[in-house]
């Protein structure tokens, strides 16, 4: 399987939300323990961060061209929340049928570590999600301006919970000293 994995934002000056933590900081955590973990389990992974951009557009636009000229089986774009400090849980975006499959494998997963389990969105209003030739899923790993989502965060269970969504099992200790 082919996997374009989208370490959200982090491109001139679009360095995602603030709170407890920064949102580029969790996406930068699990995103390279996410695609670590796919290639242990044999996957192929394309990042499909660019360098740099003209823009927030440009930079989406970047991110689905890097996808679709890779061919990728399955679009994954790695983001976290923030709101009012009150909300909490995870959520996945989808528009796909293909999508929503995976988006409900992946918020269940998450939502087994103690996140509250805010369900499959609809996605057909987010750039990377309708602007892909693959299924896309936009991930929303947890509020980072929550305390108790905060407090149950830590980025190898997320990476884990992703992975498992995405594939249905996750690396064994065995497979990282190969």
């Amino acid at each position: 399987m082919k996997y374009a994995i989208d370490l959200g934002h982090g491109v001139g000056r679009d360095r995602g939300a603030s709170g407890i933590r920064d949102e580029e900081d969790l996406i930068n955590e699990t995103g390279a323990l996410v695609i670590q973990k796919l290639k242990l389990l044999g996957h192929e992974v394309i990042e499909v961060r660019p360098k740099n951009c003209a823009g927030i557009t440009n930079s989406l636009q970047q991110r689905c061209d890097a996808a679709d000229d890779a061919k990728a089986n399955i679009y994954v774009s790695l983001h976290f929340n923030a709101a009012n400090g009150r909300a909490n849980g995870t959520e996945v975006f989808a528009m796909s049928l293909p999508g929503r499959r995976l988006a409900q494998k992946i918020v269940n997963e998450i939502s087994a570590l103690g996140f509250i389990n805010r369900g499959v969105k609809d996605g057909s209003h987010l750039y990377v999600v309708r602007s892909t030739s693959m299924p896309a899923v936009l991930v929303e790993g947890c509020f980072i301006d929550s305390m108790r989502d905060i407090a149950l965060y830590e980025a190898e269970h997320m990476a884990n919970a992703i992975v498992l969504g995405l594939c249905g099992k996750t690396p064994n200790i065995a497979d990282k000293a190969a």
